[in-house]
C-alpha cells in the first residue's frame, strides 16, 4: 500500500503527464501540417525568434536532449526548411540555430495552438505563475541521476514565450 506522500506524488505526476499529453493532442494539427513530432516541435519552440540564435548546446539544455539528439532533430528541421544552422558570430567553434521564415510561421502556429487549445489555456495568470514557480523551482537531475543546482537551466535561458 502506497503512503499518503507516494499517493500525492503519483497524482501530481499523473496530472503533469496528462497536461503534456493533452497539449500534444492540441498540437496535432500543426505537427501534421509541418511534418514534425512533438519532440521536434519542442526544439522549434525553444528557439525564440526575438532573441539571438541559441547554440546547439543551449537548445540541448533547454529541451533536456543530448547534443547528438539535437543535431538529429535539427537535420529534420532543416530538411523541412524550418531552421538553418550557422557558425556562431561570437564563437566560431559553436553552431547556432536560426528559424527560417517558414520556421517562424510554424513556431507561431504551435504557440497559438498551445495558447488557445492546451489544458492550461484558460488558467488565470496568477495560477500559471504558481504552476511555473513550482515546476521550475526543482533542481534538474544530471545524466548520472544526481541533483545539482548547476544542472538547472539558468533563468535567462528558460523559454518564456
Amino acid at each position: 500500500m502506497a503512503s499518503s506522500r507516494e499517493q500525492q506524488l503519483s497524482e501530481a505526476l499523473f496530472a503533469v503527464y496528462d497536461v503534456v499529453a493533452r497539449t500534444d493532442e492540441a498540437l496535432a494539427p500543426a505537427l501534421r501540417e509541418y511534418g514534425i513530432t512533438a519532440t521536434t516541435a519542442h526544439v522549434l519552440w525553444a528557439i525564440d525568434p526575438d532573441e539571438p540564435a541559441p547554440s546547439m548546446r543551449t537548445v540541448a539544455r533547454l529541451t533536456h536532449c543530448t547534443p547528438q539528439n539535437v543535431t538529429f532533430i535539427c537535420h529534420q528541421l532543416e530538411a523541412r526548411g524550418l531552421v538553418e544552422r550557422r557558425t556562431s558570430p561570437s564563437d566560431k567553434r559553436q553552431r547556432v540555430i536560426e528559424l527560417t521564415a517558414r520556421g517562424r510561421t510554424a513556431r507561431e502556429s504551435i504557440v497559438a495552438l498551445v495558447s488557445t487549445d492546451s489544458p492550461l489555456a484558460d488558467t488565470p495568470s496568477r495560477d500559471l505563475d504558481a504552476i511555473t514557480g513550482l515546476l521550475t523551482a526543482q533542481p534538474h537531475p544530471t545524466p548520472q541521476g544526481t541533483t545539482r543546482a548547476d544542472a538547472q537551466v539558468p533563468p535567462d535561458e528558460r523559454r518564456t514565450r
